[in-house]
């Protein structure tokens, strides 16, 4: 396939999950998915690339302008442009926009007090960008919006996970109080990049939790789906293997940072192409 364009590292580069999910989807949606996932990439991107709240702000209230801009044509940055001709033919999809958009905060993000918590705002945020992504692709009656919406929540759990390092080595903790407290572990054990057995018990705990959320998610999944399901089957099996893996590695994850080669994202991309 030829390269999209010179936005193509804005949109998914090579290698991504993103761009192996959207492999085998006809040119127009595969353009569109990208880059919703460019834009949420970049959005989220804001609170750890700047060291002063008050510019964090600005930046969000700017995303937030543009977003408004969708409406009157008034569209300035290049991924919204994109995306502008295929959000003004899906009714809602920019109020979902600015739904996620307000979950980001312009300060590093703070862990919640338990799953449930974590799970309700990455249904707001991910989870919302999800309901877009689907209608995108084509699927846009409720049980399309609701699977895509729970799917993107249970990926973010497989995402903590996979992250918990590299988050405590920029002072972020994501994993729930009530689990760390649990097992006798407070944010400052993660912070100080402290391994011991309470602390892989409490992945272990989270490695389950993410399980469970995408069984939900499975369960959730219409038949039928066809081409419009394709990416976000691909990212299922995707996050699947990567919970194996994380497993295989018994949770020794804050020195290192696990993720599939592009062989097993590929192969997960060419799986979501089987009829169900």
């Amino acid at each position: 396939m030829p390269a999209l364009d010179p936005l193509q590292e804005d949109f998914a580069p090579r290698g991504t999950a993103w761009y192996y999910a959207t492999l085998h989807l006809h040119a127009a949606p595969r353009r569109q998915l990208l880059a919703l996932q460019a834009w949420w990439r970049a959005v989220r991107r804001i609170p750890a690339s700047v060291s002063d709240p008050i510019v964090g702000a600005a930046k969000l209230g700017w995303w937030q302008a543009q977003l408004r801009g969708l409406d009157d044509l008034q569209v300035e940055h290049p991924l919204l442009r994109e995306l502008q001709p295929a959000l003004r033919e899906a009714p809602g999809a920019t109020a979902l926009l600015r739904r996620a958009l307000d979950t980001v905060q312009p300060t590093p993000p703070q862990a919640r007090e338990n799953w449930q918590a974590l799970h309700d705002e990455s249904l707001r945020g991910s989870g919302s960008v999800a309901r877009v992504a689907m209608r995108l692709a084509g699927g846009r009656d409720a049980a399309a919006q609701e699977y895509a919406a729970e799917l993107a929540a249970a990926l973010e759990t497989v995402a903590l996970l996979r992250d918990v390092g590299r988050d405590a080595r920029e002072q972020v903790v994501r994993l729930p109080r009530s689990v760390l407290r649990g097992h006798g572990l407070s944010e400052h054990d993660l912070l100080e990049l402290r391994d011991s057995p309470a602390l892989r018990a409490a992945l272990r705990e989270a490695g389950a939790q993410a399980g469970e959320r995408l069984g939900r998610a499975r369960t959730l999944r219409p038949r039928g789906l066809g081409r419009a399901g394709r990416a976000a089957m691909a990212l299922e099996h995707m996050g699947r293997a990567l919970l194996q893996e994380l497993d295989s590695a018994d949770y020794a994850l804050l020195s290192q940072r696990i993720s599939l080669p592009p062989l097993r994202l590929l192969w997960a991309s060419w799986r979501a192409g089987w009829p169900i």
